[in-house]
């Protein structure tokens, strides 16, 4: 008959099952951001698709759209 040995906690083993149940944790949690990321993807898609042909409005708004942000990141960075 086989003999049961006891393994004591190695320092390595403990590290290693801290680190996985961490990964564990941040895998749930990039999940979510995931799927949002994906959602956006297809939003954008389907608004270049319908944007194939742009109107000079159109156009104009987008790139309005585009220059606010980097105006806002520039004055939170001043």
């Amino acid at each position: 008959m086989a003999k049961e040995t006891i393994v004591k906690e190695n320092p390595v083993t403990d590290a290693l099952k801290k680190l996985k149940e961490e990964e564990m944790e941040l895998m749930a949690k990039l999940k979510p951001l995931q799927e949002a990321i994906g959602a956006l993807e297809k939003i954008l898609d389907k608004s270049s698709k319908k944007a194939a042909k742009p109107s000079k409005e159109a156009s104009s708004e987008a790139a309005a759209e585009e220059t606010a942000p980097e105006a806002t990141e520039e004055e939170a960075t001043a």
